[in-house]
């Protein structure tokens, strides 16, 4: 969570109750970053780091384009302004923030607990269906926000300029991590076949070992290395009862 108020105290005063109410609420570990000063803000979004949440002072015309830069670098992060009377609404209400909660300036204390409250309970809810979502889906996080990937449309995936990407029929994902890693995260039914690759047999059309090439429904095709053949033969075949799969190996 990221927290950004002009008026240090009142960011302080933010980043503490913040903490209380999530220790309150979740037993995960919030990682909170506290600026006072918009360099600190820009240098900090500049490094990448993901972002859930966060509470943003809103005084003039820079936190409005703070905002609209925080939504353009992580378009699922959730945002709670805490607005001066001086900006008008009309700044900040707008699809392009889309922000999920308000507090006004000047606000009493309760209020301040209340907004803070609900906001992070919101939160945490939806990181709750986000997880739940996780057993049938491939959850890629990235600057860019959450997206939710059902394992049975994924073709295959592919290491590439030091990248993974997740294909399905007629698009790519991208992110940051090894083959092996993935591999963890992914149900039986994927099976390597090279050092860069690894198919969801659910949508095997075809092996030809003599071409060196796995064939995917709606003529998608990857490579097969020889040093992956063995398993993938293994796969097709079983472990025990010695038959083909659908006469899908050539």
């Amino acid at each position: 969570m990221m927290i950004y108020g002009a008026r240090r105290r009142e960011a302080e005063d933010f980043g503490r109750l913040a903490k209380d109410l999530f220790a309150y609420l979740s037993e995960e570990e919030l990682r909170l970053h506290c600026f006072c000063a918009l360099d600190e803000v820009k240098k900090f979004l500049s490094e990448g780091t993901l972002l859930d949440f966060a509470c943003i002072g809103v005084t003039g015309r820079e936190e409005i384009a703070l905002l609209h830069q925080i939504r353009r670098l992580y378009t699922q992060a959730q945002l709670l302004l805490v607005a001066d009377a001086a900006v008008s609404p009309m700044e900040y209400l707008t699809p392009a923030v889309r922000a999920a909660s308000l507090l006004l300036y000047p606000y009493k204390e309760q209020q301040k607990q209340q907004v803070l409250r609900a906001f992070l309970k919101s939160c945490l809810m939806d990181r709750e269906q986000g997880a739940a979502m996780e057993k049938d889906f491939l959850v890629i996080e990235n600057r860019e926000g959450r997206t939710a990937i059902p394992f049975r449309q994924i073709y295959y995936i592919e290491v590439r300029e030091r990248k993974i990407f997740i294909r399905i029929r007629n698009q790519e994902y991208s992110k940051y991590d090894s083959m092996e890693h993935m591999l963890l995260q992914l149900p039986g039914v994927f099976v390597r076949c090279h050092r860069s690759f690894a198919f969801n047999t659910q949508h095997l059309d075809k092996i030809r070992l003599s071409e060196n090439t796995v064939y995917l429904e709606h003529g998608i095709t990857i490579p097969l290395s020889r040093s992956y053949k063995s398993a993938v033969k293994e796969y097709l075949y079983g472990r025990s009862d010695g038959h083909s799969h659908n006469g899908k190996l050539l």
